[in-house]
C-alpha cells in the first residue's frame, strides 16, 4: 500500500468568490487559473464540461446536458455566495466540432458566441447583481489569449 500524498497548498475553508464555467479541454486549465488571479481571485470555484458554458444555453444544448449545468451553476453561485463568473469558449473545441463542424467553421465559432451571450444573459437575469465576464480563449503557438467580449 503507498503513502498518501499531501498538498503543499493549504486547505482553506472559506468558498471562493469567483466561478469560472468552461470546456474541461485540459490544455487551458491552467491558463483559466492565471486569468483568474490576474482579476484578482486566488481561488475560484469551476464547473468543466465539454462545451462548457455553451450548454447554459437551452435553447442550443440538449435538455439534459443544459438542466444538469445550469442547477450546478445555481448551487454553486447561490451556495457558495459566487459575485464573479467567467464564461469562457475556447476555438477548436471538440464538442462544438463534434455537433456543429459539419456546418463549417465560421457557423461553429457563431454558435460559441451567441452561446456564450445566452448564457451570461440568463445568468444576470437569475441572480441579479451578479458579475458575468465573457471570454472566447484562442491558442496562439504556445500563448493562450483572452479576448473579453461585450
Amino acid at each position: 500500500m503507498s503513502k498518501p500524498f499531501i498538498a503543499k497548498v493549504p486547505y482553506e475553508a472559506s468558498h471562493p468568490t469567483g466561478l469560472a464555467v468552461y470546456c474541461s479541454d485540459g490544455r487551458f486549465t491552467n491558463a483559466v487559473e492565471e486569468l483568474a488571479r490576474h482579476l484578482g481571485h486566488e481561488r475560484i470555484d469551476t464547473l468543466t464540461i465539454p462545451g462548457g458554458p455553451g450548454l447554459l444555453n437551452r435553447w442550443s444544448a440538449d435538455y439534459l446536458e443544459s438542466d444538469m449545468i445550469t442547477r450546478a451553476a445555481n448551487f454553486l453561485i447561490r451556495g457558495h455566495h459566487i459575485q464573479e463568473v467567467f464564461l469562457l469558449a475556447h476555438a477548436g473545441c471538440g464538442y462544438y466540432q463534434t455537433r456543429h463542424g459539419a456546418l463549417g467553421a465560421e457557423f461553429v465559432a457563431e454558435q460559441q458566441l451567441k452561446d456564450l451571450q445566452a448564457a451570461a444573459e440568463e445568468l444576470r437575469k437569475t441572480h441579479p447583481g451578479l458579475t458575468v465576464h465573457t471570454y472566447f480563449v484562442r491558442p496562439q503557438g504556445t500563448k493562450i489569449t483572452f479576448e473579453p467580449l461585450s
